[in-house]
Order: structure tokens, then C-alpha cells, then sequence
């Protein structure tokens, strides 16, 4: 059924090209620099990186006529950085009780699960797996763990049942002969069962079973076919969305009925449009789901089910990224991907007025994670560049925040980073592009990196890079791109790259290095490229 996966891992292949002059610098300009292309931030590979973007600057500063001034010390060494506490996802659950938060870190050495009161306190490890972490989740009814990991990241995950004590955990896919896998979807709201993925019956096909916890046995609940990839469930898991992914613009939102034999279409339609199914409402009676039908960008639709007529709740001039109904239906959040930046906005369904919720700390955003069993709280993480990727938890109740973890070592904790300034790159066809750009402290002109995503159908977020800060501080300024083809600046934006890899979006970086030089107090001769996947392909043309 081709469910498209993240890496667990986080890795991408780094590229690197030293000493290459670019064919189309301006004829006042001073000789070309290397461009080179370390991929950006990873959990692993740092040195690796940090080597090859010293190689390019020394083969720029080889063709540059005056001496190279000497390198500026970083204030805190790059093994420090390595100690940035990891997440491993964006995950987060609470226990029925609402006493307890897990989310996943590697405050024991590797990624593991692991719980902190909601009112604060020490945490406590509760999984001591060996590979990698998956989807989890506790029951909303009683002290029950399920989550997903494989071994030695063989990339087919088990299902495990364990609880908030970390008791020795129950492989209840013990069974299965080699190369399934199964992925965890979601609790019943009575606690009974829950659903999951599983290729059992097919290896290349991810069909949807439930686990009943009373009998210990799993039943399928549907035969996955073709394109088709199962997205959401209703509360009482009746109703199933599932999405057809026809292109990287195109889509279909498909819905699939306990007990019928095949799920029926809900959106016929004619051209590109990217649908989206993001939850039910009250008693599985309407579906939430972004669209970017009709204008440049995503806009929250709801869907009455029994007429399939549509709504449109939220279009804003950027894209809807989410949203999501609390477990009892009383709130509802939508996010909305600003310029990079994730606004979260919260509202009472009773009322239909706005919760207001505390402004992020470090002009960041909240990513909604998960809301507790009864309502009260909502599970966040801290998205900014300016500081590395936090848990917090909003109590709607008081509209207080609760930071629960501090990712910084006391090497770092304190010390200030640099978050960047949106800025329009007028590119040779007179299109802007945009991009986030990072200034040193010290005296100019600065080496440069261009930091370019992968995709390239994606979006370099305003998130945090343990990488771009310990350049910053060793006082090289860095850019990060959205160059054509990258989403969340409309479709259209989107689409200009199509047949066209490696054509317009090379000259947009081009295009940013001369902008960095006239704009940004950048050397012609000291800048780099780097990226990983598409965007090491980008750094490997420059």
C-alpha cells in the first residue's frame, strides 16, 4: 500500500565538490569561490561535514590573491553540540490519568522512551529497545503502552505492549515470519483495542488490522490495494480516510466503512489538487482535510459525510499544515506554516472563540503533538531556529506553558543563537526567492555557506540546526534557500522546477550567492554549498 515512511534514522547520503567556478558570475566579479557541499544537520556524520566545508574554503582561499585571514575560534568546541539532547520524532502521549507525559530522547545514549510528570519532575526510562523507535501511544483507559521498534534497525518494526513502569515489554507480533513489519495507528477511545498496519498477508502491501487487548488476537479490517495508504481513523475506529497519491500535486481522499468491502471515492475531481485528510469530528460524522483547490495554497475544508458537501473553515494566504479535533472533540487547533514559521491557534468548539495559548519563547512556533484523554492538556514541541527542538505542555485549562525538557548541555545553556531574517532573493528571472539568513558577529566580509534542502518537492523550515549555530559562531554567515520547487510558497512556486531539475533552481542559487556578497557583507571567493539528497545534487552543480 506504499505508506510513505520517514527515515528513523534522520541520515541523508553528503555530497562534495571543491575548487568548481561558476560559469555565470558577473564580469565585475572578483574570482569565483568553491562551492562545496557538506549536507546540514544529521545525528551522525558532523566531523565528517565539518572537514569536507573546511576542504572548500581552503580551495577558495587557493584562489584568492591576498593571504586568508586566520580562522576564527569557535567559543564552544563542535564536540558540545554533539551533546544537543535528540527526540527522536515529534511523538508525545499521555497516560489515562493525565499524570504522566512520554515522549521519546536519548537521555540514556540512544533513543528510548521515556515518562515525566506533567507537573514536572525527574524523568523515568521506560523502553531499553534495540533499534529504532516507531509510533506509540498509552491506552486512554488504563496503564498501556503500545509502541512500535525494530532491531538493529532492520527497518520492520514490532508491536510492543508494555506500561509507565517499563515493565519487561510483550512482542505481540512475535510471530510473524521475517520481512513483515507493522506501524501503530491508534487507540479505540474505550481502551479495547487499537489499529495498526501490517504486511503480513503481502510484503509489498500494508493492510489494516485491530488488536483486541481482552482476546490478544488481531483481526484485518481492510485489504490494502494499488496507491491507496490509510491515514486516519475516527474515535470509535468505524470510519477510516484513506489518501490515493496520484503525484506529488495530485491527490484523492477515499473513505473506507467497517465492514464494506471497498471504500468509496469522496473527492472526483479534474486537474491538480492536493488533498489531505487530517481528522474526524464529533462521531465520525465529518472529515477535516486540507485542499489547495481554487488558489495558491492549502485552506481547512470540512466534509459532511453523509452529503460529502464541504465547507471551508481556515484560508488563510499560507498553507493549513494540520489540525486536529482534542480526544473529546471540545477543542481544536489548526497550524498554518507562515513563512516557515508554524502558527498554532487553539479554539473552544463549544463557543467557536480562541484559546488564547503563550506566545513561543524565541520567536518560534508550537507543533501540536498530542492532546491528553480528557482534554486538558496539549502535547507541544518548541519549533524555532534559535533554540533546538523542546517538549512543552500547554494546560488549556490555566493557559499556562510547562517546559519539560532542557535539550542544551551546560556548555550551551546560556549562550545565545542566532535566528534568521526572512529575506527575498531577486533571481535572474526576476522571481524572488526566499530564504532565511544568518549573520555573524564579527568583522566582514564573512565566508558563506548556502544550506539547501533535499526534496525537492519540501521546505526548509525556521528549525533549528546544531550545524548553522557552530558556523555562526565561528563567524560564517549562512543561507538557507527555498529555492523553485520547494513547497509553502503556493503551488505554483512549487511547480517551477517541474522538468527542470537543476536548470532555474541552480541559477537560484547562483543568484543567492551574489545577493549574499552585495547584500550580506559575504566574500565572492569564500562560499560554500552543501545539502544532502536533492539538495547535495543542487551543491554537486554549483
Amino acid at each position: 500500500m506504499g505508506v510513505p515512511e520517514q527515515d528513523p534514522r534522520g541520515l541523508q547520503r553528503q555530497h562534495f565538490r571543491g575548487c568548481a567556478a561558476p560559469q555565470d558570475a558577473p564580469q565585475d566579479a572578483a574570482a569565483e569561490a568553491a562551492e562545496a557541499s557538506p549536507q546540514n544537520l544529521g545525528d551522525r556524520g558532523m566531523r565528517k561535514i565539518a572537514i569536507l566545508f573546511a576542504l572548500g574554503l581552503a580551495c577558495a582561499s587557493a584562489k584568492s590573491s591576498t593571504a586568508p585571514a586566520p580562522a576564527h575560534r569557535a567559543p564552544v568546541p563542535l564536540e558540545e553540540y554533539y551533546k544537543i539532547r535528540r527526540y527522536g520524532g515529534t511523538n508525545m502521549t499521555f497516560s489515562h490519568d493525565e499524570k504522566l507525559v512520554v515522549f521519546g530522547s536519548d537521555q540514556g545514549g540512544r533513543i528510548d522512551l521515556w515518562a515525566r510528570p506533567v507537573t514536572g519532575g525527574d524523568a523515568r526510562q521506560i523502553t531499553h529497545v534495540q533499534g529504532f523507535l516507531g509510533a506509540f501511544a498509552f491506552s486512554p483507559t488504563e496503564d498501556v503502552l503500545a509502541y512500535e521498534a525494530d532491531v538493529g534497525g532492520d527497518e520492520l518494526p514490532h508491536l510492543f505492549l508494555t506500561d509507565s513502569k517499563g515493565t519487561a515489554p510483550r512482542d505481540i507480533t512475535a510471530d510473524y515470519p521475517k520481512g513483515r513489519r507493522t506501524q501503530f495507528l491508534d487507540w479505540a477511545r474505550d481502551g479495547k483495542s487499537f489499529v495498526y498496519l501490517s504486511n503480513l498477508r503481502d510484503e509489498t502491501l500494508l493492510d489494516l488490522y485491530e488488536y483486541d487487548l481482552a482476546s490478544g488476537r488481531s483481526q484485518i479490517l481492510w485489504l490494502a490495494s494499488g496507491a491507496l495508504s490509510l491515514a486516519n481513523a475516527d474515535r470509535a475506529h468505524n470510519r477510516f480516510a484513506i489518501v490515493e497519491t496520484l503525484s506529488d500535486a495530485n491527490s484523492n481522499l477515499w473513505l473506507f466503512e467497517r465492514g464494506d468491502e471497498r471504500p468509496r471515492l469522496l473527492t472526483p475531481h479534474r486537474g491538480d489538487v492536493l488533498y489531505m485528510p487530517q481528522d474526524f469530528t464529533a462521531e465520525g460524522r465529518g472529515l477535516l482535510y486540507t485542499a489547495d483547490e481554487g488558489g495558491e495554497f492549502s485552506s481547512l475544508y470540512e466534509m459532511d459525510l453523509a452529503t460529502k458537501q464541504s465547507k471551508a473553515l481556515l484560508q488563510p494566504k499560507w498553507d493549513v499544515d494540520a489540525a486536529a479535533d482534542s480526544t473529546g472533540h471540545r477543542y481544536r487547533y489548526e497550524v498554518v506554516n507562515t513563512d516557515g514559521t508554524m502558527e498554532l491557534t487553539l479554539h473552544d468548539l463549544a463557543t467557536g472563540k480562541e484559546i488564547s495559548a503563550l506566545r513561543p519563547p524565541a520567536a518560534g512556533g508550537w507543533q501540536p503533538a498530542a492532546f491528553s484523554p480528557h482534554d486538558r492538556y496539549l502535547g507541544v514541541w518548541l519549533r524555532t531556529d534559535a533554540a533546538p527542538q523542546t517538549p512543552y505542555v500547554l494546560d488549556l485549562q490555566s493557559g499556562q506553558s510547562r517546559k519539560l525538557d532542557d535539550p542544551l548541555p551546560p556548555s550551551l545553556a546560556g549562550r545565545p543563537m542566532v535566528a534568521g531574517e526572512s529575506v527575498r532573493v531577486p533571481s535572474f528571472d526576476g522571481k524572488q526567492v526566499p530564504g532565511f539568513l544568518y549573520r555573524p558577529k564579527g568583522t566582514a566580509p564573512f565566508p558563506a555557506i548556502i544550506d539547501v534542502h533535499g526534496g525537492p518537492t519540501s521546505q526548509s523550515l525556521r528549525a533549528f540546526s546544531a550545524y548553522r549555530q557552530y558556523f555562526l559562531s565561528k563567524g560564517i554567515a549562512v543561507f538557507v534557500p527555498n529555492v523553485r520547487g520547494s513547497t509553502g510558497y503556493g503551488k505554483s512556486w512549487m511547480r517551477l522546477d517541474n522538468k527542470d531539475l537543476g536548470g532555474g533552481p541552480l541559477k537560484d542559487i547562483v543568484a543567492s550567492k551574489w545577493w549574499l556578497v552585495a547584500n550580506a557583507d559575504v566574500a565572492d571567493d569564500k562560499v560554500t554549498v552543501m545539502g544532502g539528497s536533492y539538495g547535495g545534487y543542487m551543491a554537486l552543480a554549483a
